[in-house]
């Protein structure tokens, strides 16, 4: 009888076992944990927030980052020849710090300044690269250690810029002279800001506009009497600071930026006779004639 009473009650006990509620890891309560499990859930949250946050973050920049050439471009034809950075030392292509794209090109006019539109500033920190990019000294760029504005109404931003760096970028340029005479009988060249790697530069050839003709309405923004415009011939888009060239000498940069061809086949350049005196106050090297 008493026998019969202990298994009794060794059966209830092992059912009140197998059907009690055990608590674990993910259903215990919160007051109930310690503080090493409450600090291990907290990091976890965090980590799985950071992760979605960056996930978030990255998808948002490689989707601006490529707007220019993926979305913008997919949609506008474009005809340019290309050419090797390396034949066009005076070329400098000015980098964004934090993307590191070429956001605009300027001119080699000094063994230390390069001549550029004030746009190339606006994006924030720049870095200059010049020459064969396959030379170590050379790719790795060149910092902006001086920024000094010259007035000059023939852009949209009514100023020019000298870029000084007080690195030895002598090994990696070429300077171009800054001309003011114009031969409206000889073409024009235009070189342009890259945009497929940095390897090559778009070049294209114009001619001179009769008495400088242009549409009204794409002079709104600048004083007509102190640009050279010229007629493109292709559809290979001109923008801000790209240079025009005659006889190997640079006579204006690009006042604006002009993408769809179809609409027009002029562009305007800053007339660079008119800071001639400026650009020699600024640095005596600036060879101009």
């Amino acid at each position: 009888m008493e026998n019969n009473f202990e298994n009794n009650k060794v059966n209830t006990d092992l059912e009140k076992e197998e059907y009690n509620f055990n608590f674990n890891f993910v259903n215990e309560p919160w007051d109930d944990r310690s503080n090493r499990s409450k600090i291990g859930i907290v990091s976890l949250l965090v980590t799985i927030f950071i992760s979605t946050m960056a996930l978030v973050i990255n998808n948002l920049i490689m989707h601006y980052r490529g707007f220019d050439s993926k979305i913008f471009y997919s949609n506008v034809e474009i005809d340019c020849n290309l050419v090797k950075v390396d034949d066009y030392p005076y070329a400098a292509r000015i980098h964004s710090v934090s993307s590191n794209e070429v956001i605009c090109i300027g001119a080699v006019v000094s063994s230390s300044s390069i001549l550029a539109n004030e746009l190339c500033i606006k994006s924030g920190p720049i870095r200059l690269r010049l020459g064969n990019p396959n030379q170590p000294r050379c790719k790795k760029g060149f910092s902006v250690d001086t920024v000094d504005p010259i007035p000059h109404e023939g852009v949209i931003t009514k100023s020019l810029v000298l870029l000084s760096s007080f690195e030895n970028m002598r090994d990696c340029i070429k300077k171009i002279k800054v001309s003011g005479k114009v031969d409206l009988k000889r073409q024009f060249y235009i070189i342009g800001r890259p945009f497929r790697g940095e390897r090559t530069l778009p070049l294209q050839i114009a001619r001179s506009i009769a008495d400088n003709y242009t549409n009204g309405e794409y002079l709104l923004n600048f004083n007509k009497n102190k640009t050279i415009c010229v007629q493109t011939i292709g559809k290979c888009p001109v923008r801000a600071g790209d240079l025009l060239i005659q006889k190997g000498r640079l006579l204006g940069l690009a006042s604006t930026s002009v993408h769809r061809r179809e609409k027009t086949n002029i562009a305007c350049f800053a007339d660079l006779s008119i800071v001639n005196n400026e650009l020699k106050a600024f640095d005596v090297e600036v060879d101009s004639n």
